[in-house]
C-alpha cells in the first residue's frame, strides 16, 4: 500500500518547550508547518521554573506574558538558596532566612543589576514548565497549529530541495511521510537528528548523576512567609538539593546517587526514598507521596554548528545545559524567535538562503556561553556554586547584553557593542512611552519589521518603495510627540532625519538616514 504524503514548509520535530515556541513563532509569521511529539501531551514534570527577562519579553510579544506570571503564581514567591542539613531546624533559623539571597535584593544591592533591571519592561518569572507549556500549547491551537502528538519520526532524510521525514501515529500504527521546506530539531538533549547528522558537541559538564524525585508533601505552613527557591544538602549520607515546585504540596528532590560505583535505580526502593526525604525534611512521621523517579545527569552538549542544509538545531538538541544558569529552556525559545523570522522571508522569497546562515552564526555562541555557565555553576558533587551565581547575577537575569555581528546586521566591525543604545545587532532600546509604564518601544515590534523614524514624512515613501520592490510590509513608527522624540533621541544618540531598522525579532538591523532603507534591507536579506 502506497504511504500517504503530507506537505508543508516546515517541520518541528519535538513538542517541548522549544517545539512549541517554535510554532507559536512561525504561526505569527504566517508560516505552515507540522509539529510532531512522540509523547501524547505537554509535559507532566516541572522541569525548568525560571522564565528570565528576554523571554518574558519574547512572550510579551505574543500576549503571553501576563497569563505565564498568572500560572506562576504559587510559585512565584520562591527565591533564594538555602543551607542546610534538614529544611525545619534551617527554616526556624533567622540566621538562614536573613541571609538568602533573591533576585529583588541582587538588585538592590548591585546598581549594575539594578541599572540593568530598569533596561527591560518584563522581570523574571517564576513559572513551571508544566504550566508554562500547557498555556503555549493552548495559544497554538487557537491558532489552528497542527501539532501532532502521540506521532515519531521514524527517519529522515535531506537534499537539495527538501526534507522527508517517515512518521508513524502512535494511535493508530499508521505510517506517513511529510515533506517539508525545512526542518526544525528541537528534539531534545539527545538529539536523534543531531546524532544522526553528526555535528560534534563539546562541554564542560562535571557528569554528576543524580535521581529526580518528584513528590507530594505538606508543607505549606512550613515555608509560607520563608519561601525559598533550592534547599541544598550535603552531608557524609545525604547531598541533593530540594526545589519548590508550588509552595504547598509538589516538590522535588535532587539526589546525589552513584551508577559509576555499581547503584542503580533499583537501589533506591520507594520506602528508602521516603526515609531519606524525611530527613532532609526534618519530619519523621511526615506523609509523602512518590509521584516519579527519574535518573539524569549533569550534562554540557554544545553543538559546534546549529545548521546542517534544511535542518536547524534548537534548545537542548542546539545546547544541553545542566540547570543552573536557568537557561535551558530560555536560550530554546530565543532561538527559535530568531530563526522563525528568517525562515519566513527566505519562504516567502524575500530574502536569499544565505540569511538562514546568520541563525549560526548569531545563536550559537549565544547558546555555548551559557551551557558553559551552566556547567561552572556546578560544584563537584553536583549542587549550585550559589557564591559564583551571585558574581553572575547580570548575566542570569536575562536582559540582553549580548550582541549579534553577522550579515544580518549592518555594523562596523571594529566597533565594540554598546548595549540598549540603539546601536545595529543589540535589542532595540525599551523606553516607557506612557505614564501608566504599561507600553514599551518594544511594543512596537511583534514579530515585524519596524522603522522607527525621528521625523521626516520621506520615511513614507521609501517603506512604499520597500513593499514594491521587495514585497515587504514595514510598519513605520514616526516619533511626533515631542517629549517621546527628545527621549528617544537621547536614547538612541539619534539626530532628525535619522531612523532605525528593527527585524522582527527585535534586534536593532541598521542605523539609517534618509534614502538608505532599500539598499540596507537588500543588504540585510541577500
Amino acid at each position: 500500500m502506497k504511504q500517504k504524503i503530507k506537505k508543508t514548509r516546515v517541520i518541528i520535530v519535538g513538542g517541548g518547550i522549544t517545539g512549541i515556541a517554535a510554532a507559536l513563532y512561525l504561526a505569527q509569521q504566517g508560516v505552515d508547518f507540522i509539529l510532531i511529539e512522540k509523547h501524547k501531551g505537554t509535559s507532566v514534570y516541572p522541569r525548568a521554573r525560571t522564565i528570565d527577562v528576554r523571554t518574558m519579553e519574547l512572550f510579551r510579544g505574543l500576549g503571553l506574558n501576563e497569563d505565564l506570571r498568572e500560572g506562576g503564581k504559587a510559585l512565584a514567591p520562591a527565591w533564594g538558596i538555602l543551607h542546610g542539613t534538614n529544611l525545619l531546624e534551617t527554616l526556624q533559623d533567622p540566621i538562614s532566612i536573613a541571609n538568602k539571597l533573591t533576585p529583588q535584593q541582587l538588585i538592590a544591592a548591585q546598581n549594575e543589576m539594578k541599572e540593568l533591571a530598569e533596561k527591560s519592561p518584563e522581570s523574571l518569572c517564576r513559572c513551571t514548565q508544566d504550566i508554562s507549556e500547557a498555556i503555549m500549547y493552548d495559544a497554538a491551537l487557537k491558532q489552528d497549529a497542527d501539532l501532532r502528538f502521540n506521532h515519531q519520526m521514524l527517519s529522515f532524510e535531506q537534499d537539495e530541495s527538501e526534507v522527508k521525514i517517515l512518521v508513524q501515529n502512535r494511535n493508530t500504527g499508521e505510517k506517513y511521510m511529510i515533506t517539508a521546506d525545512y526542518m526544525i530539531a528541537a528534539d531534545g538533549a539527545n538529539s536523534i537528528v543531531r546524532n544522526q547528522l553528526s555535528i560534534p558537541v563539546s562541554g564542560n559538564g562535571p557528569g554528576t548523576n543524580l535521581l529526580n524525585i518528584y513528590f507530594e508533601a505538606d508543607l505549606e505552613s512550613l515555608v509560607k512567609g520563608r519561601e525559598f527557591s533550592q534547599f541544598l544538602v550535603e552531608t557524609t549520607e545525604i547531598t541533593g538539593f530540594l526545589l519548590t515546585i508550588n509552595n504547598k504540596n509538589k516538590w522535588a528532590f535532587h539526589l546525589r546517587f552513584y551508577p559509576e560505583n555499581g547503584e542503580s535505580i533499583a537501589d533506591y526502593p520507594e520506602e528508602k526514598i521516603i526515609m531519606i526525604l524525611r530527613q532532609i525534611l526534618g519530619i519523621p512521621d511526615l506523609k509523602i507521596s512518590i509521584l516519579t523517579v527519574m535518573p539524569w545527569k549533569l550534562t554540557v552538549n554544545i553543538a559546534s554548528r546549529l545548521h546542517a542544509g534544511r535542518i536547524f538545531l534548537a534548545g537542548d538538541a542546539a545546547h544541553t545545559m545542566t540547570p543552573y544558569a536557568g537557561k535551558g529552556a530560555n536560550t530554546g525559545i530565543q532561538d527559535v524567535q530568531n530563526l522563525a523570522w528568517k525562515l519566513s522571508v527566505v519562504l516567502k522569497k524575500q530574502a536569499g538562503e544565505t540569511l538562514l546562515e546568520t541563525y549560526n552564526t548569531e545563536r550559537q555562541p549565544v547558546g555555548a556561553y551559557y551551557a558553559t555557565l551552566s556547567g561552572e555553576l556546578a560544584n563537584r558533587n553536583g549542587l549550585i556554586n550559589d557564591a559564583l551565581m551571585v558574581t553572575k547575577g547580570k548575566d542570569l537575569m536575562g536582559v540582553p547584553n549580548y550582541g549579534y555581528d553577522s550579515s544580518a546586521v549592518l555594523r562596523r566591525a571594529d566597533l565594540p557593542f554598546a548595549y540598549f543604545t540603539g546601536e545595529p545587532g543589540t535589542r532595540v532600546p525599551h523606553l516607557w512611552l506612557d505614564e501608566a509604564k504599561t507600553v514599551s518601544s518594544l511594543d512596537w515590534i511583534k514579530g515585524q519589521f519596524v522603522l522607527i523614524a525621528n521625523t521626516g514624512n520621506e520615511w513614507h515613501a521609501e517603506c512604499n518603495e520597500v513593499l514594491q520592490k521587495l514585497d515587504i510590509s514595514i510598519r513605520l513608527v514616526t516619533l511626533d510627540e515631542e517629549n517621546i522624540l527628545k527621549k528617544w533621541a537621547l536614547l538612541t544618540n539619534t539626530n532628525v532625519g535619522e531612523a532605525l531598522l528593527i527585524r522582527p525579532d527585535d534586534f536593532v538591523a541598521a542605523k539609517l538616514t534618509s534614502g538608505g532603507l532599500l539598499a540596507a534591507l537588500q543588504s540585510i536579506l541577500r
